[in-house]
């Protein structure tokens, strides 16, 4: 015969169970807000810079580890387990396409937050707003990034394309460099007179405050796309995806068109 005291133990013994649940629910939650509360780990191309450290003061959900190095050098790190990276930022998908081919990300976890102009610079006078100047005979050298590994020197092998149909001399003129540092330095320092950059590099940097530049129309090459990446190990998988949304925000689109972003 079952007693008022086996009854009583049962409740007991179920009120145990229920406030283990409990305890264990909420043991789970805060691991997860601490797992949360861990920097995102950002992995950016340093063409980014401006454009995300104004992002940093003005994105307060989360903290930000923000990495700036070549895509190159992201890639070589990330693959050899010299650096983690919770979101990759840059301009050339064969890097985000070798990340997914390796199993490293998923196709859609990858996409396209914004794109630049290509432009034509020089620390002198000689460009109108046309770039009628690719035209004329009036300069020796034109220094581009190299189009095998800047995605702004293979859109201006296009422009050249176009524009030595009028002017057959144009690619006689021409001369590379490793990338758009090294192109920009070269112009400054007068070994050429006219160099391609993209437009984030001529409108955020301290050398090119004095000259003139053009921009080519978006219908004349390649787009100069910037992608976003995040990765399968990702520990904060919820936060990265917070800060990616936030890249799409109207706050974000204002401070990308600030430093030369569509």
């Amino acid at each position: 015969m079952k007693t008022a005291f086996d009854f009583s133990k049962k409740l007991l013994m179920s009120a145990v169970v229920v406030a283990a649940f409990f305890l264990s629910g909420n043991a789970v939650a805060s691991d997860n807000e601490e797992k949360e509360s861990e920097p995102i780990k950002v992995c950016a191309i340093p063409q980014l810079y401006d454009y995300l450290e104004e992002y940093r003061k003005e994105y307060t959900h989360d903290k930000l580890d923000i990495t700036y190095a070549s895509s190159t050098m992201i890639y070589a790190s990330v693959i050899n387990k010299q650096m983690n990276c919770d979101i990759f930022l840059g301009n050339d998908q064969k890097f985000p396409a070798r990340y997914i081919n390796m199993g490293l990300a998923d196709s859609s976890s990858f996409g396209n937050f914004t794109r630049t102009a290509l432009t034509l610079f020089s620390v002198t006078s000689i460009i109108d707003s046309n770039c009628d100047v690719l035209n004329k005979d009036i300069y020796s050298k034109i220094i581009m990034p190299s189009p095998k590994y800047n995605v702004s020197g293979f859109a201006a092998t296009q422009i050249i394309e176009l524009y030595s149909k009028n002017n057959p001399k144009l690619k006689e003129k021409i001369t590379y460099s490793d990338n758009e540092y090294s192109a920009l330095t070269s112009i400054v320092n007068g070994y050429a007179m006219l160099v391609f950059l993209p437009y984030n590099m001529v409108i955020d940097n301290k050398l090119t405050q004095k000259g003139s530049f053009c921009l080519f129309s978006d219908t004349e090459y390649e787009p100069i796309n910037y992608y976003y990446l995040i990765f399968k190990n990702n520990k904060n998988v919820k936060a990265t995806t917070r800060f990616k949304d936030y890249l799409f925000s109207d706050k974000s689109r204002l401070i990308l068109k600030k430093h030369g972003y569509k």
